[in-house]
């Protein structure tokens, strides 16, 4: 065989290999970078499914957080709604035509002994009287106009010394507050429901 004919050969030979080499490493390259793309993929599709989860809890956070302050501002209006009612029913109250079978009950029920200072609201003047009060006296208690007022819409103070009872309608609706509002409450339709 010629020098030039061996020559061939080994260039031959050589390209072939060379071939061979590059596409083992272009095969190898294909699969890295087969292998790279899909753990890519896989993170990519991981991080989605986290963020999406994070945003679900965010979004149910959310909601739950606007329901809390929809009820809590619910039920605040409706709070208010009853509070409205009974001061506006303290003032019917006042004004009402038995108004006095409330003012006997009151001076009926007051344990304080000796003479007993009675306090009006300012237009309970003409119908609680000295008369008034000196017919619903006892032998215990002596009940007597003061020249005070007090501020409520009606009602009285009942004082003897340094003890007082209060009778006004203002603190007998607060010492009742929390039952009439749960009353009144049963009436004002639920959320939801047309009034």
């Amino acid at each position: 065989m010629s020098l030039e004919a061996i020559l061939a050969k080994i260039e031959n030979d050589a390209r072939e290999k060379a071939a061979s080499i590059i596409e083992s490493a272009e095969k190898e390259r294909r699969e890295a970078l087969h292998l790279v793309k899909a753990d890519i993929k896989e993170k990519h599709h991981r991080d989605v499914e986290r963020i999406k989860k994070k945003l679900q809890a965010t979004e149910r956070r959310m909601k739950e957080h606007l329901h809390r302050e929809m009820e809590r501002a619910l039920l605040s209006h409706r709070r208010h709604i009853v509070d409205r009612a009974i001061q506006e029913a303290v003032r019917r109250i006042a004004k009402a035509p038995d108004y006095l079978n409330l003012i006997e009950a009151l001076l009926a029920g007051c344990d304080l002994t000796g003479e007993v200072e009675v306090v009006t609201a300012p237009g309970d003047g003409e119908r609680i009287t000295p008369e008034f009060l000196k017919s619903r006296s006892t032998g215990e208690a002596a009940f007597i106009p003061s020249r005070e007022n007090h501020a409520d819409h009606g009602g009285i103070i009942m004082r003897s010394g340094s003890i007082s009872l209060n009778g006004t309608l203002s603190m007998i609706a607060e010492l009742n507050h929390d039952a009439m509002v749960m009353e009144l409450s049963r009436l004002l339709p639920l959320e939801g429901q047309v009034e």
